[in-house]
């Protein structure tokens, strides 16, 4: 996979924070910020076509909106997602995407 390196600032509070969760979860800090990364870009990505859902096809009702929600809950989001799943989504993706094998987690 190839890297780029980069030069961030962080509050010490923040990165003091960041090095203690990289820690706990056994990995390197920048292997946990680019995790981190990863997941915020996920979500801005995720809000934004909502948002663009939303100005193209209208708001949900209120009834649509709680069948979306146990939608999502029988999926599965929201819940914790382990290790293995983790890889296993980034490969496929990967796979979707079309990257090289070097590229892909699996």
């Amino acid at each position: 996979m190839a890297v780029e390196k980069l030069s961030v600032s962080l509050p010490d509070t923040v990165a003091a924070r960041a090095r203690r969760a990289a820690d706990r979860a056994g990995m390197p800090l920048s292997a946990w910020l680019a995790q981190a990364a990863e997941a915020a870009a996920d979500l801005a990505e995720a809000q934004a076509a909502a948002q663009e859902y939303a100005a193209r096809f209208g708001e949900p009702d209120p009834d649509e909106l709680a069948e979306i929600r146990v939608q999502l809950a029988e999926a599965g989001v929201g819940s914790p997602e382990s290790p293995e799943e983790a890889l296993a989504r980034a490969d496929a993706l990967a796979r979707l995407l079309g990257f090289p094998n070097e590229r892909r987690a699996g």
